[in-house]
């Protein structure tokens, strides 16, 4: 599969304000302007995408791959 550069995160271990817990990445929905996050117990939040990892509520725990 080929990943754009949004759907990167994909996959990807997430820290979030406010949690104790890292959470995953489970879907971006870019029409919507949305990003789920799964934590333990199968939890799901969402955020609103972009502005919450520009306002740094989510910090990804991964560096961007150039390719």
């Amino acid at each position: 599969m080929a990943w754009s550069n949004e759907t990167y995160l994909v996959g990807e271990r997430i820290r979030v304000e406010g949690e104790r817990d890292l959470g995953i990445v489970t879907r971006l929905d870019l029409e919507r302007g949305l990003i789920y996050v799964m934590f333990k117990r199968l939890r799901e939040e969402v955020y609103s995408y972009p502005e919450s990892i520009a306002n740094q509520t989510l910090t990804p725990l991964v560096n961007k791959r150039d390719s």
